[in-house]
């Protein structure tokens, strides 16, 4: 989703514009879970919602790491192709 049509859709379901729409928890996730893992991306566990946003957030940081986590990957990857030689 892209972020104007996300603002146009929280516009049409509120009518106050003095401030930023509300938007419900679960919804705002399955949003960023759509925007982040795409539109073929389901759990077949069965399982409450919420161990479905922890299943789908631990994905999202395995996909999207950190600049810290592929700084750190980068110099182990430096260390072990110096420790060859």
């Amino acid at each position: 989703m892209q972020a104007e049509k996300f603002k146009q859709m929280a516009r049409d379901n509120d009518d106050d514009y003095d401030c930023p729409p509300s938007t419900k928890a679960q919804e705002g996730l399955a949003i960023l879970f759509h925007h982040f893992l795409g539109d073929d991306w389901y759990s077949v566990s069965l399982m409450h919602t919420e161990q479905i946003n922890t299943e789908a957030i631990y994905e999202i940081l395995k996909l999207y790491p950190t600049r810290r986590d592929k700084k750190a990957k980068l110099k182990e990857s430096l260390i072990n192709f110096v420790n060859k030689f």
